[in-house]
């Protein structure tokens, strides 16, 4: 049993006061309490200590504030600070800091980040397809020895295969040949590549707030033209839709770059392409039945041969 910080008596006592019939005077000097003590614990019906908590609790905001906080905390996703300086400022000058965080507690609103993530767009799976469909996006790696490189990543949809290349600029051109790297690299024809709405592969919002347009056809467009790609684009302020390849840049980032020290850049850049060939060859993708993407690869082959521009065994050499 737990008593109250103050209690004089036990549990057995209570029970003793309870079923004795002495005096109250000569009780109370044989257990060692008062004589008020001696009487409660006779009146008293449970001989548990009763709560201590209030019956009354004087809120400093009123119950019509309830629903206000709730929208603005709900709604509008306001920090705590943000809630208290307007309703100091417009309804309640005396209101502290304090008295607005116990009421957020007491609507069970306190937490800020479960509220956020409720109210996040929730995010479906990508429609099934064969392979071809490729996942593309960039990434800046660390500055060290003030040199810096942009790490271009593609994935694919259907078996996860991984390719990537550092370049020094991340600008169309590089681009253009990271496209001809990954005809060279995965097996198979790619026939649809989706990526952002950056400069390195588009220029159709290029300049659009100032009110020019540029009508030269791009270098990256070019290039999937030529080799009959169908190039698409993101929603803008969505990334999401582009998930696959955000989520292969946060698994690359967490595996490699943040998890070792590294002393200059080629040795960084050596790791990175190490875990690519622990990534397609070593790494199972729960999503996928627990395969490796070599393995996801070579059932493709088996099911659907004329798809592949060659027999996927060359990936070992690579």
């Amino acid at each position: 049993m737990n008593y109250h910080a103050n209690a004089k008596t036990t549990i057995h006592q209570r029970k003793r006061i309870k079923d004795s019939k002495e005096p109250y005077r000569a009780l109370a000097k044989q257990i060692g309490v008062s004589v008020p003590t001696v009487v409660k614990w006779k009146k008293r019906e449970q001989l548990n200590d009763r709560s201590s908590r209030p019956r009354r609790i004087r809120k400093a905001l009123p119950d019509a504030m309830e629903p206000v906080l709730d929208f603005l905390r709900k709604d509008w996703l306001l920090e705590l600070d943000t809630i208290w300086i307007a309703l100091q400022k417009t309804i309640f000058p005396q209101l502290t800091r304090s008295a607005v965080y116990r009421q957020l507690v007491r609507q069970n609103i306190q937490d800020l980040k479960k509220l956020r993530v409720c109210q996040e767009r929730p995010h479906g799976k990508f429609r099934a397809a064969p392979p071809g469909f490729l996942h593309i996006d960039i990434f800046r790696l660390p500055k060290m020895d003030d040199e810096k490189l942009y790490l271009f990543v593609a994935i694919d949809r259907a078996t996860r295969l991984l390719t990537m290349q550092a370049y020094r600029q991340q600008d169309a051109k590089n681009a253009a040949v990271f496209l001809e790297h990954c005809r060279k690299f995965y097996p198979f024809r790619i026939y649809r590549i989706l990526t952002d709405n950056g400069g390195q592969f588009t220029n159709r919002h290029y300049k659009r707030s100032q009110g020019i347009k540029i009508k030269e056809p791009h270098v990256f467009g070019l290039t999937c033209r030529k080799n009959r790609i169908r190039h698409t684009l993101t929603k803008s302020y969505h990334p999401w839709t582009n998930g696959l390849a955000e989520r292969a840049g946060q698994t690359i980032k967490t595996e490699t770059i943040h998890r070792f020290h590294y002393d200059s850049l080629p040795q960084m850049v050596s790791a990175l392409y190490g875990f690519e060939r622990y990534f397609n060859y070593h790494r199972p993708y729960k999503a996928l039945g627990g395969k490796t993407p070599y393995e996801l690869v070579q059932l493709w082959y088996n099911k659907q041969p004329k798809r592949f521009l060659r027999e996927p065994n060359c990936l070992i050499t690579l």
